[in-house]
Formats: structure tokens, C-alpha cells, sequence
């Protein structure tokens, strides 16, 4: 199984790639995230992590298009963001983007927003990792048994540390035939 640990830091997964922008790091593959195409061949991983590292580049669509086509179809893509109730998603200066339960599906094959992309992902898993005291609490089990009603009316009040997603690839979007002609 092919491995890809994207911005792996100095934390890079056993028997993994690691690519990243510092060469001060455990990288295999130095290079800069936001410039796309990543150095890398398509179709050519199994298993993708994305931990603590999407929140930092410009353009997120454009990540998960890269994501798509390094990873082969069927491959799982682990990614760890800030959630956006979360201290440690404003502390640092370099995020760029915060993030929701609902955020990856833009990417999914029923989104309300095919234009953006026609990279297609099937989300496997959706976690809120809330702080220890409210997990000790059960309060992690409440927002994830209710996302939707823990960040409109309970995020700032108990917030969560991170937010986990699992993620399949799923083949591309085609443009349907009519949608095809409309631009001729």
C-alpha cells in the first residue's frame, strides 16, 4: 500500500511519502503546496493524510483536485483541520481557513455546488474531537451524535479541538451530454 503523508512535518507516517514546503523537515518530496501540480504521478496512492496542514494553503478546491488525482480511485484520505470553534484555529498567524462538519461536502457527489470542481469524494466519517474536560463530560459524544445543532448553538460554548474526516476517492464528474452541447 502506497502512502502519502501531505505536509508531514517532522511527524511523518511509518513507511509513508512525506511531502512538504521545509526542507527542515522529514520530507521525501520538498515543495510548496500551493503551487500545483504537486511532483508527484496521478493515480499513485492508497492511502493520503492531510494533518494539520490544509488550514495553511491558499486554495482549498485546489488541494482537494491535487488530492484527487495523486490518490488511486477507492483510495482514503485522512484530514485533520481546526474546527472553527476552536482557540487553536485563530493562534496561528498562517491558518488560512477554519472548518465545519459540512465543509467537505462541496466535494461530495450530491453537492449543492458541482461547479467548483468535479473532483468527487464520499465522506466515510465526520468526527468533532472536542477538549478533554468535555469529553470527560460526554459532550463529545452529543455533538458528534448532532453536529448540526452543536455548531449553531453549542460550538462557542464548548468548543472543539479539531475535526476529523475520512474520505473516499470517487470517480470524476463527466459533464452530461446536454451540459456538453450548451457550450459549442
Amino acid at each position: 500500500m502506497r502512502i502519502l503523508d501531505v505536509g508531514c512535518g517532522h511527524d511523518k507516517l511509518p513507511g509513508a511519502i512525506g511531502i512538504d514546503r521545509s526542507a527542515n523537515t522529514a520530507a521525501d518530496v520538498v515543495h510548496d503546496l500551493d503551487r500545483r501540480p504537486w511532483p508527484l504521478a496521478d493515480a499513485e496512492f492508497d492511502h493520503i493524510r492531510c494533518q494539520d496542514v490544509i488550514e495553511h494553503l491558499d486554495d482549498i478546491v485546489g488541494v482537494m483536485e491535487e488530492l484527487h488525482r495523486v490518490a488511486r480511485p477507492g483510495a482514503t484520505i485522512h484530514i485533520r483541520v481546526p474546527h472553527f470553534s476552536s482557540v487553536q484555529a485563530y493562534t496561528d498567524p498562517t491558518h488560512r481557513h477554519f472548518f465545519s462538519t459540512e465543509s467537505m461536502g462541496y466535494f461530495t457527489e450530491d453537492s449543492r455546488y458541482p461547479h467548483y470542481t468535479d473532483a468527487r469524494f464520499a465522506v466515510r466519517r465526520v468526527r468533532l474531537r472536542l477538549w478533554k474536560p468535555y469529553r470527560w463530560l460526554g459532550l463529545d459524544w452529543l455533538a458528534n451524535r448532532f453536529p448540526a445543532r452543536y455548531e449553531k448553538m453549542f460550538a462557542f460554548l464548548f468548543p472543539a479541538e479539531c475535526l476529523e474526516f475520512d474520505l473516499e476517492v470517487r470517480p470524476r464528474i463527466q459533464p452530461s451530454a446536454s451540459a456538453a452541447e450548451a457550450v459549442r
